[in-house]
């Protein structure tokens, strides 16, 4: 009997264990609409503040995000010259996240981090 009760509770600590897991981990919205949106902000951020190579990127303030956008409860939105960097999740490189670039041959991380999930929205991992 003592190693059934044993059996059940490592079984509980697995579950509770992998739940945590799945749940510490960061995803893409799955709505289609909102990856649109994100989109179509992050271009309009773009057309507004202009970044150079040259300068460092402008990182705006919560009270500045555009609604969708916030709607995703980043860490950050910063306008950097090759594009938009919504942070979801931090991590030590680089983390979970959205790039919107101006032009998509123009990516800070290397190709194979990204998955295209909207067009010209891409969402990384940490890569």
């Amino acid at each position: 009997m003592k190693g059934k009760g044993a059996s059940a509770a490592y079984s509980k600590l697995l579950a509770i264990l992998a739940l945590f897991l799945i749940a510490s981990c960061a995803f893409p919205t799955w709505s289609a609409a909102k990856r649109e949106a994100i989109g179509t902000e992050s271009r309009s951020l773009m057309a507004r503040i202009v970044v150079t190579p040259e300068q460092p990127g402008h990182q705006l303030p919560p009270d500045q995000w555009p609604h969708e956008i916030a709607s995703l409860n980043p860490v950050s939105v910063t306008v950097e010259w090759w594009g938009v960097d919504i942070v979801t999740k931090s991590w030590m490189d680089g983390g979970w996240g959205y790039h919107i670039p101006r032009d998509s041959n123009v990516l800070p991380m290397p190709r194979g981090c990204y998955s295209e999930i909207a067009d010209g929205v891409f969402w990384h991992e940490p890569c």
